[in-house]
């Protein structure tokens, strides 16, 4: 699945393994939960609506816990990178469910693409995006002025974008 677990730095084989295992987890409670015939989270009920947007909110899931316990052990730069891929998983979701998904060319980028979706959506992007480069930054090593209070406002938004994903407001259709 993570394409990176053939990489020579041994920083990303192991976030590979850590997310592979956390995704691995989230897939069998899913699968738990089909076979009960439970509703036990938000995302299970997209799961009628296509596969995309599930794997993307499961994801950001996951992403989102491992930011919070990378955030508890203080290591800021990976609570803030986990955080932001964890954002554009969900910025996925999103666009993956609008009527912009079929259009002939639409933007590469996951925060032009959620511009599309609508101005609740477009929002989202404007603020989010706002981290893009304090992100790239921190992950290249540079100097970054990176504070507690940034990575926690940062990853409070993501939980509240997650959050309002996986509720629909009103990106998604109803399902009956």
């Amino acid at each position: 699945m993570c394409s990176k677990m053939e990489s020579s730095c041994p920083a990303r084989r192991l976030w590979c393994q850590v997310f592979e295992t956390q995704w691995q987890k989230v897939v069998s409670q899913r699968k738990e939960v089909d076979s009960m015939g439970e509703v036990i989270s938000a995302t299970t009920r997209f799961a009628r609506q296509g596969g995309k947007s599930v794997e993307f909110l499961a994801k950001a899931r996951v992403l989102l816990a491992e930011a919070q316990q990378c955030r508890r052990e203080g290591d800021l730069v990976l609570a803030l990178e986990y955080a932001y891929q964890a954002a554009l998983r969900t910025a996925g979701a999103v666009f993956a469910n609008s009527a912009e998904v079929s259009r002939k060319r639409p933007p590469r980028g996951a925060w032009e693409r959620l511009r599309l979706v609508g101005d609740e959506a477009a929002a989202w992007a404007d603020e989010l995006s706002t981290y893009s480069r304090v992100r790239s930054r921190a992950a290249s090593g540079l100097d970054v002025a990176l504070t507690d209070a940034m990575v926690d406002k940062f990853m409070t938004r993501v939980g509240e974008f997650l959050s309002e994903a996986e509720e629909g407001a009103g990106w998604f259709p109803a399902v009956a």
